[in-house]
């Protein structure tokens, strides 16, 4: 019995150091992407977008800014100027800062990717969704919102396969609190929770994920747009 507590313990040693060890090796990737990623954006004269948000909203994972969600709506309305305040590592208290950045009063569209990374960080939802509330209400004037979070953080081969059934859980409880909210507010709210898309990803992460197994690949993206557009 003794022999096999050891046993049992040094295979656990081993599992987490393997587990820790792939966790940094696959980080330092993400920071390699991130540093050699530019958001999308446009300039030019008529119809505006305005791009708030975190790594996703940046376009993070996308092989071309262009094949960024943002690039990829831009392109489907036909927007004259396109401005992307996103940054990688943006939580939703973060969001007031991007919108002071904002050149203009009005816009034709206003797109934030925003909540991936206070689930990541464990954030309690109720509390990240009124502060997604407050922020609503300071937007600039647009035609139309589109508010989109992460599909499935649990589904990231990124983290270690014991909790990623709670980033899943969490991820749910989001997309409930945030639907709720932004839908409070007369805007569009895009479940990835309910799409078949965060199932096609999570089957298949080696063609949807980038190469950090966390971000969508320019694959991903697309799949993402598509349940947007609809709503363009």
């Amino acid at each position: 019995m003794r022999i096999f507590l050891l046993l049992l313990l040094a295979f656990l040693i081993v599992l987490i150091c393997y587990w820790a060890t792939t966790f940094y090796l696959t980080v330092q990737t993400s920071k390699k992407i991130i540093e050699n990623t530019t958001p999308y954006t446009k300039e030019g004269e008529g119809d505006a977008v305005l791009v708030l948000g975190d790594s996703t909203a940046v376009g993070i994972g996308a092989a071309a800014p262009e094949e960024s969600v943002a690039g990829q709506v831009a392109k489907e309305i036909e927007v004259g100027s396109v401005e992307n305040y996103a940054k990688s590592g943006a939580e939703v208290n973060d969001l007031s800062g991007q919108i002071a950045q904002a050149k203009k009063g009005d816009y034709r569209l206003i797109l934030i990717q925003i909540g991936g990374n206070d689930i990541i960080r464990f954030h309690n939802a109720q509390k990240v969704g009124k502060e997604l509330a407050q922020v609503l209400k300071t937007l600039p004037g647009s035609e139309k919102v589109i508010v989109i979070s992460a599909g499935d953080v649990g589904g990231a081969p990124l983290f270690p396969f014991p909790i990623r059934p709670f980033y899943t859980r969490l991820n749910n409880e989001y997309h409930e609190v945030f639907e709720h909210v932004v839908s409070e507010a007369g805007y569009t709210y895009v479940n990835f929770g309910n799409s078949p898309a965060t199932k096609t990803i999570n089957e298949d992460p080696k063609t949807y994920l980038a190469a950090d197994g966390l971000h969508p690949s320019s694959a991903g993206y697309k799949l993402w747009f598509e349940d947007i557009r609809p709503e363009l």
